[in-house]
């Protein structure tokens, strides 16, 4: 069956139903743009036209808010590399991944603000972001592991190693890509890069 991908939060205009909706899409752009801690609850009610109370009403406090945002983007990525049936297409799928973060600039920034502040081990996000690469990296690592039993990945690939080379690479791409800011700057093209390094990656180990 295939995978759906979540639908990203739109922008309902005030007054709309969707009043939840509404906040988590305006908490992801602030949180992308200003971090956690420089965002508040009035600056995330405020971008929704929505009062502090009814914020307060679908998310009961700035940590819950930030967890379904994290929750929110970790299902919404969460098919590329689950929903594979061998190794290669999970590259294949993470490199298509990729692609389509190129189109949503926000949620490329709010992944780097929320790996950078994450690091610290008091914020509210460190759980997540090590829980993060660890199931990127167990789940590559279990690809590349299949692969050896179904005979098309060479015994003595170093699984874990490539794994982490991917979810590195993937993360570093990323943040070059963010500062690219003007036309006059060479291209981070995301997705090839991911490409390019599968193909590397199949001209050594694939059998």
């Amino acid at each position: 069956m295939a995978h759906e991908q979540p639908r990203r939060p739109g922008r309902p205009p005030a007054g709309g139903e969707d009043k939840r909706e509404r906040i988590l899409t305006e908490a992801i752009a602030l949180f992308a743009r200003s971090g956690y801690a420089a965002t508040s609850l009035a600056d995330v009610a405020q971008a929704a036209q929505i009062s502090k109370a009814g914020l307060l009403h679908h998310f009961g406090s700035k940590g819950s808010l930030y967890s379904a945002v994290l929750e929110w983007r970790d299902t919404r990525d969460a098919g590329a590399l689950t929903s594979a049936t061998d190794v290669w297409q999970q590259l294949d799928n993470f490199a298509d991944l990729m692609d389509r973060n190129a189109e949503d600039p926000a949620m490329v920034g709010l992944y780097m603000a929320m790996a950078v502040e994450g690091t610290h081990s008091g914020h509210p996000a460190h759980t997540w972001l090590t829980d993060h690469f660890t199931r990127a990296v167990d789940t590559l690592t279990a690809g590349f592991e299949r692969g050896k039993i179904d005979g098309a990945v060479h015994p003595d690939a170093p699984s874990r190693d490539l794994a982490r080379s991917v979810v590195a690479l993937a993360d570093g791409i990323q943040l070059q890509w963010l500062t690219v800011t003007s036309p006059d700057q060479e291209p981070v093209r995301m997705g090839d890069q991911i490409r390019q390094l599968t193909e590397l990656i199949r001209a050594r180990w694939a059998i």
